[in-house]
């Protein structure tokens, strides 16, 4: 075995710079093994010892083939040591020749080979160097068992044969270790665990080679017609050692791409981290992953997906540059581990013109199956020691911000602490909320829905809460957010619509014929599965579709307008309702807007709430409300807090109205005792409209006048529940501010 003079990107390695440990270490072993080598070249004439020269011409001549046809062993990813059928010749030369004889027959093929390669000329005298301090301590085992002088061999009698494996195992110990060594220093990795791995993966071929030299020798003393039959046993050792070399090539490289993979990522990622730590340097971590993969894949085929994924990789390859590692992780996500030139305090600014270089590979369209592609892909970006100094911790934080890049629509990203949601408690989190959905822990609570002229109850929407069982009921805004940028999200979202329906179901039975109001998250909008899973909720529990509202929002349906216009489409088709949430604070476009396949708009109850006060909150409702209606939209006004709020909307003809004053979200329970409740006292809750001449409303109609409310009565929200105590026609004049309202979470996902 012998040291490697290049690495696997083929490049000369730095550390054979003067001043390293790996150039001290090599001269010393060069300063010690080339006189040895000088001497026992010298004493060569002077043995005065008979040679078997045919066996001598076999031995030498299996050694220099041998040495002349390597085999190349790539460890960890790194084509660092060779390993040459040569050591069997080699050492059965050693026990019937001089030591000379070995070390000259050794050196000769040693030098052209590595001139032949180009190789620094401090490779080939370390390897002669090596090479002879192996000989002599192998020699000068076998010549201390044996009695036999160290230069010149004698005739190998039975007894020897113990000696000569022990020998064997001598030169199997020295070689490995004095390449061994060199091996660490040059890739900076400890030196004992690397010879103890070292030595265990050379076991199972340099090992076999070595005890099968003393064969060679018993072999060829009974006859020289033998010695070829021993040529099977070490053709299977290097066949052996070639497919060693490519099953790990092939467990560290990606088949499709030929990129290396996570596994090769990780050990490139261990070996820069620990330079960094030793150096002070700094290193970049880049994830990349394409944009509408998934669509494009089941268009045009998983062939064209994988010409593209090809196509992408040779993209990032080529931009990346020599000395940076590009792997494929999986799927359509890539990744770029870099370790530029100078401090750490600039390795944000090297950061920049990497990820520049790769963003700018991915624009030039392809054309794949006849089809033109634009190709994009989002990265994120993750430094070190900036962000961490562990492999999973720079990984999982360059995903963070990669998922930021692709959220925020943009083509990059360096990772945030402030955006980052993935902590221990969050994982512990996320695993509960997967056991509760299967112990059924969510619960529903409704809120209700009612008509702007005459407060009938048309509907309600069903809102998620979580029943921890030790930290009591959760709001959504506690584990929605965590929730969907996992694919928990799905399940918990297709669960709140089982049971929605269920409830609305039995609702039926009883009379009540109610509506029933679902959020969508961003994952299902986009999954062309949903009408199904609809279709199939809706015939399980026999409601019609016309009594289900998907309620998304404009940020979602934004987030990939082509096909949420496809899922939404369908979905009407099945009859079902789509209703926008949260309408006037996302940024969708009128045009948009007139594309989707909706029924109703609800405005955002930040306008709503706001529109006593603020003229330009009202003209904003006034104006949503008009265009919803040009549209032929139904309008709901999120955030109805107080009566004055519900009188402001009448003359503004809002059709639908939501909020605290009429009700909390409740319990099923809670809802039916509030439905019987509202029927009696409904008449009294009713505003009446405001008279003509009254005061002018923030940019609308006319304000009612400050006092009593014409025909007010104790309103349902604004102290008990309607029916917890006695209705009757007394009603006190003033308005009774309702409850605060506590922070609703408008994660989509039910909640």
């Amino acid at each position: 075995m012998r040291v490697l003079d290049r690495s696997s990107s083929g490049q000369l390695p730095r550390l054979r710079l003067p001043g390293t440990p790996l150039h001290h270490y090599m001269t010393v072993v060069t300063l010690v093994g080339l006189p040895l080598w000088l001497w026992a070249c010298r004493d060569l004439m002077h043995t005065g010892v008979q040679l078997d020269l045919t066996l001598l011409a076999v031995l030498v001549a299996g050694l220099v083939v041998g040495e002349l046809m390597p085999i190349s062993i790539s460890r960890q990813g790194r084509r660092s040591d060779e390993i040459t059928i040569s050591t069997t010749f080699a050492l059965a030369l050693l026990i019937v020749a001089p030591l000379g004889v070995v070390v000259l027959a050794q050196s000769v093929p040693l030098v052209l080979d590595d001139v032949r390669r180009k190789k620094h000329w401090t490779r080939p005298l370390f390897n002669m160097a090596q090479y002879t301090l192996t000989f002599g301590a192998a020699r000068g085992t076998y010549c201390l068992l044996t009695g036999q002088a160290f230069l010149v061999p004698d005739v190998m009698r039975r007894e020897d044969l113990l000696p000569a494996f022990l020998a064997g195992a001598v030169f199997f110990a020295v070689n490995h270790g004095s390449v061994g060594t060199a091996v660490a220093l040059w890739t900076q990795e400890r030196v004992l665990p690397h010879l103890l791995e070292d030595i265990r993966f050379q076991l199972s071929t340099g090992g076999l080679l070595v005890c099968l030299s003393p064969l060679v020798v018993v072999a060829s003393a009974f006859s020289l017609a033998l010695v070829p039959v021993l040529l099977l046993p070490i053709a299977a050792v290097r066949r052996s050692a070639q497919l060693a070399t490519a099953r790990e090539h092939d467990a560290l490289h990606d088949v499709l791409t030929g990129l290396p993979n996570r596994a090769r990522l990780h050990l490139d990622l261990r070996r820069a981290l620990g330079e960094c730590q030793r150096t002070g340097s700094g290193l970049v971590v880049v994830l990349a992953d394409l944009d509408h993969f998934k669509e494009i894949n089941d268009t045009l085929g998983h062939h064209v997906g994988d010409l593209l994924i090809s196509d992408v990789a040779r993209r990032l390859t080529s931009a990346a540059g020599q000395d940076v590692l590009v792997a494929r992780l999986g799927g359509d996500e890539f990744a770029v581990l870099a370790t530029p030139p100078g401090p750490a305090s600039e390795i944000g600014a090297r950061a920049t013109e990497l990820v520049t270089r790769l963003s700018g590979a991915m624009r030039e369209p392809v054309t794949l199956a006849g089809v033109r592609l634009d190709v994009q892909a989002s990265f994120g970006i993750a430094l070190a020691p900036d962000h961490g100094t562990e492999i999973e911790e720079l990984i999982a934080r360059a995903d963070v911000a990669m998922y930021s890049a692709k959220e925020e629509r943009g083509t990059w990203a360096t990772y945030d602490p402030d955006l980052d949601e993935h902590t221990p408690q969050r994982l512990t989190m996320l695993a509960e909320l997967r056991d509760g959905l299967g112990r059924g822990e969510l619960v529903l609570h409704y809120q209700p829905k009612c008509e702007t002229r005459s407060g009938e109850v048309v509907g309600v929407e069903a809102l998620v809460r979580w029943q921890h069982p030790v930290r009591g009921l959760l709001m959504p805004d506690e584990f929605i957010p965590g929730a969907e940028g996992t694919g928990i999200i799905s399940a918990l979202t297709l669960t709140v619509l089982d049971t929605a329906l269920r409830d609305v179901s039995e609702l039926s039975k009883q009379g009540r014929r109610l509506g029933i109001a679902v959020n969508l998250s961003v994952r299902h909008l986009t999954d062309l599965e949903l009408p199904r899973q609809v279709a199939a909720a809706l015939a399980r529990h026999g409601v019609p579709a016309e009594l289900l509202t998907l309620e998304v929002t404009e940020s979602t349906i934004m987030n990939d307008p082509s096909r949420a216009v496809t899922v939404l489409g369908r979905l009407r088709t099945l009859g079902v309702r789509i209703a926008v949430d949260d309408y006037g604070t996302g940024y969708s476009s009128l045009a948009y807007l007139k594309r989707l396949a909706i029924d109703e708009l609800k405005i955002d109850k930040s306008f709503i709430m706001g529109m006593l006060d603020d003229e330009n909150d009202a003209v904003i409702v006034r104006s949503t409300i008009e265009l919803g209606h040009n549209l032929g939209l139904q309008l709901v006004a999120e955030g109805v807090e107080n009566a004055a709020t519900w009188q402001l909307l009448l003359p503004l003809g809002c059709d639908v109205l939501q909020g605290y004053h009429l009700s909390a979200p409740l319990p099923m329970a809670g809802l039916l005792a509030w439905l019987d409740g509202w029927e009696h006292d409904v008449a009294y809750a009713v505003p009446t409209l405001p008279a003509p001449g009254a005061a002018a409303l923030p940019g609308a109609g006319a304000l009612p006048g400050a006092g009593a409310l014409p025909g007010a009565g104790a309103l349902p929200g604004a102290g008990a529940l309607p029916g917890a105590g006695a209705a009757g026609p007394a009603v006190p004049a003033q308005l009774v501010p309702a409850p605060a309202c506590p922070a609703e979470s408008r994660g989509r996902a039910a909640c």
